[in-house]
């Protein structure tokens, strides 16, 4: 029978508390799961808007095409089209003052028109030839269907020929041709296509094979007819340069330009200004500038270059009119008037009457012909909204569109040709201001969705935080009256899956796109969650409006200085010299600050000032970065230096506490010695590879395979070696920096090699910063009366996030942008150099290439987020229940030795030390128990369940069960326990309170002692925990009892171990800290391993801490245990004192979070869990030692609400 005496005495009138702790730690991981896999769905979503609002194809099919209504002035055109060619380069004379095409400089001046042709971004092959060809600016998403087919079926030039003639690239010909039938195309293959080598021999390929074509006719009459005939189209596309030659030609343009490096794809008028040449056939003759020539002053290109810009006087052509047009009005130029075919049904381009010689009735009907084919394209996309809209809008200016016609043939009709082409160009403008209306016809729906998401995101983000992470909902529910509320959320989530439904109903009808409904339903999502929490809104507010002013005026100056810090983020994505007044300044301000608080002989201060100052000079340099083979040598040398200098200070930083926690001072072996050297080895071998790898270009000859091979092995080695680092931080840190490092050299070209050391240099002064500021708050606190604060601890032993950890992100995205504006920016996306790739490929390979300078941009970014894992766990971690349980033990023993004549029935006594939000009960015995104390009391006896029975001490009964009838405990300690019983029976009144017609702890438990006062803790929590668990309740305890032991001996055998083992949380609540100098807790372990009876053998139980000066492992497995503490006894090991164990704790709280950032990538249930992992990995304890006992600790530990 089991004993009616409960912890408050009577079980059968106790409270309702249930201690199902894994329950609660299911509920936990399953929260933080969501919220992870929320985000990413949120996120990934969200994305995706951007194809449904700015890459929206603007193809629509079911149109017509325009039969021109004149007679063409040419039967054939020929287009050639050079590949990467500016305009500047192509008027301007080169440096000897030669003209490098003379020919169509003479065209230029003596037979033809010429002009700048402005591209839109991106400014790519596939994009520009569909604009020439196709007369439109196709949809940049159809870059991610497929970049060498034609992904998306529309009309071309090619289409409305009678037949095309096409040679060159094999990434442009068979966009247009392959699929054509009344065409003619050959593309030579893509291996001709290195970057290594001369590329004008494929525009002789291509030369020779239209020569080989007009050969072939001779030979052959029906090609001979074929060429004879009319609306013919012979495309030659030109890769590398154009020399002088007497090929006939009628239109000579470019794809897009090209920067000085090489590159290609932004808005630069490097990129978009293009040359445009016509002559012959249909084309007006040169003539001289006059100032009534332009009457579109102040109008626009696609590019956003202005109408009229002055030639420049290096062009040499300041007299001649120039006649600039858009990328996309090369096509009805072609089709509409040189050749007189039909043009592209979705081409939005102008005619340009500036190039065109007819008379005046045809160059009506050309451009009445290209309105009417945009105006087709606008009746049609009004047709197929209205069609799907329940409630439609139509474009008012175009409501009587067939009037404007009408009026337009009745004015060609009376022959007044300039008020009809006004008109008609009128009438083509309006009609694609409406293309422009209907292809962002959802814009302010989806803009408005997603902005309220992402809005609705983040306050989700900051309720979470504010609840969970934050001392104010505690505060606030301390403010409020004990009030029954009512409960309406469930109102409130009816609404919105009403408000989804109903979005979807008429989403449905409308034939919307299936993410519509993904966007909708993810922001009323959202909003419902967080309008079910408006009674904590409420709360907050009423909260805030009651505080100081000072308060208020904190909130709002930490708001406003990350809303500047965000605009600053924003504004630099087009402006980077944003970042070097920025670093500037951090130079100066944290520096100062720190001089305040530290000695300036750490040289810390002046190390945060130089490698800010360091960083801030490089987003002064140009976005372009020039070659400079030597300074990315140099950055090998100086990156080599650095780590060396670190693995230095890793070694010899013991005298200075502000570098101490960061560093490993070689206590331990190291498990790989030579790894440092492979590393720097590494580093030095892809610092020799640079020149070698880079010779090859400059001497125009392929990659030398075996260089290729090198460059190769060097980069994927080298990034595999940080995984075998030490746990320092330093350490791993340091390791990680030069295992990027050789990748990151072979694709640099020039000073962006030393911009990742000075990153690197400017993340480790972030976490020394930080860590000087987390022993500064130490220091305060161990200053101060007390070590609980009430509004910096959370309830199970967290840190409450205050106002000024708001730097830690804040400071983080600044980092994590510099890594990627700190060569670069995002209005100039081709600084970004191709060229960096070519010492791993120069063949032409589009996506191994992107995907090698995308990993090089990523380079940077993982070094930020290496970085900031520890600044996170550092935030969050500052657990001391070590130091605190001590300190209890140490005051207790002060107060017995200052009574040393007072009489007590036990030679042990306890005491209750309540602290804010904690509630420590503390062990000690008097005199200090050592091994000779033991053995006059018992020596090593054991009792048996039977015999505490039998002596009326049925107290512990509820360990045993039908598979594990008897167990066995240490006689002294049981003897100690059963004499201060009495005492302890009444102890639970002072820390168990009711609430809400519960029984639960009042405040987090500690149970502590040291030597047999710690084995008494043990016994006291056995039966605190059992008397928990038989209080009925309807939910989960939040809180068990924790206890932790100092250098206490193992107080019972196996049958001890099983009972407790059959309960799966109470193991976890054991902490035993074990020196390995102390003979006392392996006492018990010599007498049963030379016993002779099993049954008489002592076995641990809970997890055990076993340290010394130098490291600390931590052990759960029993039978392990057990072999250290017999492995490590010996007789000339001793009692240790209470003075050996207040250093060793001493020590292990100057170890906080100083070593093993890579606990961060394992799974844990909270982030306190994950702290308290490190901060054990941190003092010596090898993860692989952790078993799931271990793990029940942790979690034991991160949810008893205390420090």
């Amino acid at each position: 029978m089991r004993s009616a005496d409960g912890i408050l005495g009577t079980r059968a009138g106790a409270g309702r508390v249930a201690a199902d702790v894994a329950r609660r730690r299911k509920w936990l991981k399953r929260r933080e799961t969501w919220l992870v896999i929320l985000g990413v769905i949120l996120h990934a979503v969200y994305m995706l808007s951007i194809f449904d609002i700015y890459f929206k194809t603007p193809i629509v099919h079911g149109m017509d095409p325009v039969q021109p209504r004149f007679t063409a002035p040419a039967k054939r055109l020929v287009l050639l089209v050079a590949d990467g060619l500016r305009a500047d380069k192509f008027f301007e004379p080169d440096v000897e003052g030669n003209y490098r095409a003379p020919f169509l400089r003479s065209v230029i001046r003596n037979q033809g028109r010429w002009g700048v042709s402005h591209a839109r971004p991106p400014t790519e092959s596939r994009p520009g030839h569909v604009a020439i060809i196709a007369g439109f600016y196709e949809d940049p998403s159809a870059v991610t269907k497929g970049w060498k087919a034609n992904p998306v079926e529309f009309d071309s030039v090619f289409n409305q020929s009678r037949h095309t003639f096409s040679y060159g690239s094999p990434d442009i010909v068979p966009i247009f041709c392959s699929a054509l039938p009344h065409s003619t195309w050959k593309s030579y293959p893509h291996e001709f296509e290195d970057f290594a080598t001369d590329a004008s021999f494929l525009d002789e390929w291509s030369f020779d094979q239209f020569q080989s074509l007009l050969n072939r006719s001779n030979e052959d009459p029906k090609l001979k007819e074929l060429l004879l005939q009319d609306k013919l189209v012979i495309f030659l596309h030109l890769l590398g340069y154009y020399y002088k030659d007497n090929r006939t030609a009628y239109i000579f343009t470019a794809d897009h330009g090209m920067s000085d490096k090489g590159s290609h794809g932004d808005g630069h008028p490097t990129n978009t200004d293009t040359p445009l040449v016509a002559w012959g056939a249909g084309v007006k003759y040169p003539r001289p500038v006059s100032e009534s020539t332009h009457s579109d002053h102040g109008l626009r290109f696609v590019d956003e270059h202005e109408h009229d810009t002055p030639t420049p006087v290096e062009w040499g052509l300041s007299g001649i009119e120039r006649v600039d047009v858009n990328q996309a009005d090369i096509a009805p130029l072609m089709v509409s008037t040189l050749v007189g075919i039909p043009c592209p049904v979705n081409s939005v381009g102008n005619l340009p009457l500036g190039y065109i010689s007819m008379i005046k009735a045809e160059e009506v009907e050309a451009v009445l012909a290209n309105t009417k084919q945009i105006l087709s394209q606008f009746l049609r996309k009004s047709q197929m909204k209205q069609s799907s809209s329940l409630y439609f809008k139509p474009f008012g200016p175009l409501a009587n569109h067939s009037a404007l016609l009408e009026q337009i043939e009745s004015l060609i009709s009376i022959k007044d040709y300039e008020a009809a082409v006004k008109l008609s160009e009128d009438l083509r403008s309006l009609a694609l201001q409406g293309l422009h209306y209907f292809q962002t016809y959802d814009w302010l729906m989806l803009m408005t969705m997603i902005t309220l998401g992402y809005i609705g995101w983040m306050l989700y983000i900051i309720l979470h935080v504010l609840q969970s992470y934050t001392s104010l909902a505690r505060d606030i529910m301390k403010m409020q009256p004990a009030v029954p509320q009512k409960h309406t959320s469930g109102k409130v989530y009816l609404l919105g899956f009403l408000v989804m439904g109903i979005t979807s109903l008429l989403l449905i009808v409308e034939h919307s796109p299936p993410l519509y409904h993904s966007y909708i339903a993810m922001t009323v999502f959202l909003w419902t969650n967080i309008l079910g929490e408006y009674r904590f809104i409420q709360l907050i507010w009423r909260y805030l409006s009651e505080r100081k002013s000072r308060t208020v005026t904190t909130l709002i100056a930490v708001f406003c200085v990350s809303i500047v810090v965000l605009e600053l983020l924003v504004h630099s994505f087009t402006e980077r010299k944003l970042y070097t007044w920025c670093f500037l300044t951090v130079g100066i301000v944290a520096p100062v600050y720190l001089f305040n608080k530290i000695p300036w002989r750490s040289w810390i201060p002046v190390f945060v000032c130089a490698t800010c100052w360091c960083l801030s000079v490089f987003t002064l340099m140009p976005a372009e970065i020039p070659d400079n083979t030597e300074l990315v040598i140099t950055s090998g040398v100086l990156i080599v230096i650095m780590g060396a200098a670190a693995r230095w200070l890793d070694f010899h930083s013991e005298g200075n506490k502000y570098w101490m926690n960061i560093c490993f001072h070689g206590k331990e072996k190291l498990k790989f010695p030579m790894l440092f050297y492979i590393q720097a080895l590494f580093v030095g071998l892809s610092s020799i590879m640079v020149p070698l790898s880079t010779s090859h270009r400059t001497e125009k000859q392929e990659l030398h395979t075996w260089h290729q091979l090198i460059n190769w092995l060097i980069a994927g080695f080298s990034m595999i070696l940080p995984l075998f680092s030490e746990n320092g931080l330093l350490s791993r840190l340091t390791s990680i920096f030069l295992g990027f490092a050789p990748t990151f050299l072979l694709l640099s070209i020039g000073y962006e090699a030393l911009f990742y050391g000075a990153l690197s240099l400017v993340l480790m002064s972030w976490i020394i910063f930080e860590n000087t500021l987390l022993q500064l708050t130490k220091a305060k606190k161990m200053s101060s009366a007390t070590n609980m604060d009430a509004n910096t601890k959370l309830e199970n032993g967290d840190r409450f996030l205050q106002l000024s950890d708001m730097r830690i992100p804040l400071t983080f995205m600044v980092l994590f942008n510099v890594a990627f504006f700190g060569t670069g920016n995002f209005a100039s996306i081709a600084s970004f150099e191709i060229s960096s790739v070519y010492r791993f490929i120069t063949v032409f390979s589009p996506f191994l290439m992107a995907a090698l300078l995308i990993f090089k941009l990523f380079i940077p970014f993982m070094l930020v987020i290496f970085n900031s894992g520890v600044e996170l766990a550092s935030s969050v971690v500052d657990s001391e229940l070590l130091d605190q349980s001590w300190s209890s033990i140490c005051n207790l023993y002060t107060e017995v030795n200052s009574h040393p004549h007072q009489q007590s029935p036990s030679p042990a006594t306890f005491k209750i030390f309540k602290q804010h939000n904690l509630t420590i009960i503390a062990f000690v015995t008097s005199p200090i128990y050592t091994p000779q104390h033991l053995q006059q009391q018992g020596g090593q006896d054991l009792l048996t369940s039977a015999t505490l029975k039998a002596q009326n001490f049925p107290h512990l009964d509820f360990l045993c069960s039908r598979g594990n009838p008897s167990f066995s405990i240490h006689s002294a300690a049981v003897s100690s326990f059963a004499l201060l019983f009495d005492d302890l029976k009444a102890s639970p009144h002072q820390f168990l309170v009711s609430r809400d017609d519960e029984i639960v702890l009042d405040s987090p438990l500690i149970v502590t002692g040291h030597a047999l006062g710690g084995s008494i803790a043990s016994l006291f929590t056995l039966w605190l925990l059992d008397g928990m668990s038989q209080l009925p309740s309807k939910k989960p305890s939040k809180k068990l009892p924790l206890c932790i032991t100092f250098g206490s001996p193992l107080i019972g055998d196996s049958g001890l171990h099983r009972g407790i083992s059959q309960r799966s949380t109470w193991k976890s609540s054991f902490l035993h800290v074990v020196s390995n100098h102390d003979f006392l807790p392996r006492l018990l372990t010599i007498h049963s391993s030379s016993s002779s009876s099993s049954s008489s053998n002592y076995e641990p139980f809970g997890t055990f801490l076993m340290c010394d000066e130098q490291s600390c492992d931590c052990v759960g497995d029993p039978e392990i245990v057990s072999r250290l503490l017999s492995h490590k006894a010996s007789d000339q090991l001793e009692s240790l004192s209470v003075d050996e164990y207040g250093k060793m704790v001493e020590y292990l709280k100057s170890r906080v979070i100083c070593q093993g950032s890579s606990i961060l990538g394992r799974p844990m249930a909270n982030s306190m869990q994950a702290g308290i992992a490190l901060q054990l990995q941190s003092i010596g304890i090898s993860l692989d030692q952790v078993n799931r006992d271990l793990q029940a600790f942790l979690f034991t530990l991160a949810n008893n609400k205390c420090t």
